[in-house]
């Protein structure tokens, strides 16, 4: 059975989650050995990353209980490749680390399954604990089953919407819009202030398809982007809530309402979001990261605010239905060191743990008990208020990469940027769309 990545309500995690085991099936009271055993962990962060600051502190912490060693290669964002290629000749590390849907789509094809399965961890109890780890993650974990099996865990939990300055909103009297057509108006209203509604540096197209992705989420639901990106006849794209969110894009863009500072499409990031955090424009559409990156350049009294993409009327998508990015563990099926890769990784999703993480990183941790990073705040309640998840991007740049990259970029840059119409972007990605399917076969 083909398993794409796909929307999971909350209904459906309580359901699964019924079926949890009363109490830890592995204790966590005493350490376990793992003197003279080195786990090879392959990292996606760079080595002065606080990430790997984190991960670092949490190794010497487990090797001083367990007597294990814990040899990192800190390798980058694109480790998954070479990665790949070490598990397929035999030389598998023992963790790795990657956004779960990049590992999915990476490591856990139908055709192949390269990864161990981890449902163990989850009914572990972290260390000094007595409830299962899987009873304190936010529930999006089960996005990335395979074949009723899990195959990752989590420690990161990223979204992503609209961040501002709380001090802006409050000097102008804008309330935090809930409706397209209020968030039309908020826009008007910073516009009026003599700053650019929007921020944009339009070098980054993963940036800039956040707004066409949000909106075909809103308009028709998860899972109807991907199955377009998907789509080998190219048919789905006739369906009219896409051209409607092209529409709705243009009228931001250059075409449109021009509400992005000028020169947008020229933006050198992180020039756009730098000036956003400097006052120089209102709102900017960005990950839960965004904080971290832009901290140092705030005059110290920049209050971050955030509210999630509006609600389009007549749609069928809700914002309680929220992006879920993961970061998350994994351990190949041929990894040599297993329980003790097994073992660090539930060292990593203890409480103690999580909270360390947020301290670091400024990120929210896949732990739903632990500290809130203070920029963030605003972000909890759309957290803590979801009934749904749905991978970023809609799961399509993991599930169909080199269509992502050959067909959707440049087709949603030029929308982005309001060199061609809506109906000019249906058409050019539909017949694109169908040629990249059939040069494929």
């Amino acid at each position: 059975m083909k398993n794409r990545l796909k929307s999971l309500t909350l209904a459906a995690i309580l359901t699964i989650g019924s079926t949890n085991l009363p109490s830890c099936a592995v204790s966590a009271e005493e350490a376990p050995s793992f003197e003279g055993v080195t786990v090879q962990y392959t990292s996606c962060f760079n080595e002065a990353e606080q990430q790997a600051v984190w991960l670092t502190e949490m190794a010497e912490q487990w090797s001083d209980e367990t007597g294990g060693e814990i040899s990192f290669s800190f390798a980058g964002r694109d480790v998954l490749t070479s990665v790949r290629a070490d598990i397929l000749i035999g030389n598998a590390p023992d963790i790795i680390d990657n956004d779960a849907s990049e590992i999915a789509s990476a490591l856990l094809s139908d055709e192949e399954i390269l990864l161990e399965p981890l449902d163990d961890i989850y009914e572990r109890c972290a260390r000094g604990e007595n409830t299962p780890i899987r009873d304190n993650l936010n529930g999006a974990y089960i996005l990335y089953e395979k074949e009723g099996s899990q195959y990752t865990v989590p420690f990161i939990y990223i979204t992503s919407g609209f961040f501002y300055d709380r001090k802006l909103f409050s000097g102008l009297g804008l309330e935090v819009p809930q409706t397209w057509d209020e968030f039309l108006a908020v826009c008007d209203a910073i516009e009026e202030s003599g700053i650019p509604a929007l921020a944009a540096d339009g070098n980054i197209s993963f940036y800039n398809c956040y707004y066409y992705q949000a909106l075909c989420q809103r308009l028709m639901g998860s899972g109807s982007f991907l199955a377009a990106a998907l789509d080998e006849t190219g048919g789905s794209w006739d369906a009219p809530g896409f051209l409607e969110a092209a529409q709705k894009v243009s009228e931001l863009s250059a075409a449109g309402r021009d509400y992005f500072q000028e020169g947008y499409a020229g933006s050198a990031y992180p020039a756009a979001q730098s000036d956003w955090a400097m006052g120089g424009s209102g709102l900017i559409y960005c990950g839960t990261w965004i904080p971290l990156e832009t901290a140092d350049l705030t005059d110290g009294a920049f209050e971050y605010g955030f509210f999630p993409f509006p609600a389009i009327e007549g749609g069928t998508g809700s914002p309680t239905d929220i992006e879920a990015q993961l970061m998350a563990f994994c351990v190949p099926k041929d990894a040599a060191n297993k329980e003790a890769a097994k073992d660090f990784i539930a060292y990593c999703s203890s409480k103690a743990s999580a909270d360390r993480l947020v301290g670091l990183t400024a990120n929210m941790a896949a732990r739903t008990d632990a500290v809130y990073p203070d920029a963030l705040a605003d972000v909890k309640p759309t957290v803590d208020n979801a009934l749904a998840y749905h991978p970023n991007y809609d799961g399509a740049m993991a599930a169909a990469p080199e269509w992502w990259a050959n067909v959707f970029y440049p087709a949603d840059d030029a929308l982005f940027f309001g060199t061609i119409t809506p109906e000019e972007f249906i058409e050019q990605i539909k017949t694109e769309t169908i040629a990249f399917y059939q040069n494929r076969q």
